[in-house]
């Protein structure tokens, strides 16, 4: 597995399946750093955008610029989409709300015959707007006619394994196609 992390830069290979891990950075947990261990004995054709820096130059007024293009630029592109609501914490992560719905519909139209099978959502049960998670997803993905399943629980490590384990069963179901 390759991590690329915000703001670098990457040159798209062949058989590369580009996975974003879209979620809560302020305020929250640093589930990325987790997830990425977690998915460390996957082979190197899963690309993983990690957007959590280390040291985000506060700063510097072009920073956030520079940090929501990446992020745009790397979520149109990617083959899974993974989504982790963090919790309990001090933010609505109110980004995270937008990213969802707006890859949602993105991967239908990327994607349109298998994009249920391309969508990570994890989040914690304790975070205050879970009913809004459920909520929004359960609107965003009705026209199927399963229900869509979101992993939840209220405990980290937990949570990271299932999230983990979540984009590797996408990766090999992508893979192997």
């Amino acid at each position: 597995m390759k991590v690329i992390t915000a703001v670098e830069d990457y040159n798209r290979r062949e058989n590369d399946v580009f996975c974003f891990l879209a979620g809560g950075i302020t305020n929250c947990q640093e589930w990325q750093d987790r997830v990425i261990e977690l998915l460390s004995d996957v082979d190197d054709n899963l690309v993983v955008f990690n957007p959590r820096r280390k040291n985000f130059p506060i700063n510097d007024p072009n920073a956030s610029l520079e940090q929501i293009q990446w992020e745009f630029e790397w979520l149109e592109q990617c083959d899974i989409f993974s989504m982790y609501f963090d919790g309990p914490t001090k933010s609505d992560q109110p980004i995270c709300f937008y990213e969802l719905g707006r890859n949602i519909e993105r991967m239908k139209q990327k994607f349109p015959n298998d994009w249920i099978k391309r969508i990570v959502i994890t989040c914690n049960s304790n975070f205050k707007r879970f009913s809004d998670v459920l909520i929004q997803t359960k609107l965003a993905t009705a026209e199927i006619n399963t229900s869509f399943h979101i992993n939840e629980s209220d405990n980290f490590e937990e949570l990271c394994l299932i999230h983990a384990n979540s984009i590797k069963e996408k990766y090999e179901n992508i893979k192997n196609v």
